[in-house]
């Protein structure tokens, strides 16, 4: 039974890492300028552009409290579990459904979700899926 459980956080690791460096949307700006973004470009870009509160959110919950949350459950550090970082593996994603609500409305951009953000969703969901296995030790 913990091998089913170690080869889902496996996957979610892998689903996280390919997640956060493929992109996650593709923009069309007046018909004409595109470009694509990933969660590690996002980063980059508001570092550089010493957006730093906007780094850290992206940063933050986009990788770093998704990777605590992997290790966390590895090496069972209860410490950490009692803070629930699973109810943040969503936020990315809950941004990025607003980018797309606005990118629809708007008629002076397009955008369209990339491979990443589908590797981002099934790096969540094994993460509920496995959060489940774990609770009623399926």
């Amino acid at each position: 039974m913990t091998s089913i459980k170690y080869i889902l956080i496996f996957f979610e690791f892998i689903f996280l890492m390919l997640g956060v460096y493929l992109p996650l949307a593709n923009t069309t700006e007046f018909w004409i300028f595109k470009s694509e973004f990933s969660i590690f470009s996002l980063s980059y870009q508001f570092l550089i552009s010493d957006e730093l509160l906007l780094f850290l959110v992206v940063f933050l919950f986009g990788f770093i409290f998704p990777l605590i949350k992997i290790i966390s459950r590895i090496f069972k550090f209860e410490y950490i579990s009692r803070f629930n970082l699973h109810k943040f593996s969503m936020v990315d994603i809950f941004l990025i459904s607003f980018l797309v609500f606005i990118g629809k409305s708007s008629t002076f951009f397009e955008i369209q979700l990339g491979i990443g953000f589908y590797f981002l969703l099934m790096s969540v969901l094994i993460g509920y899926f496995s959060i489940i296995f774990d609770k009623y030790k399926l």
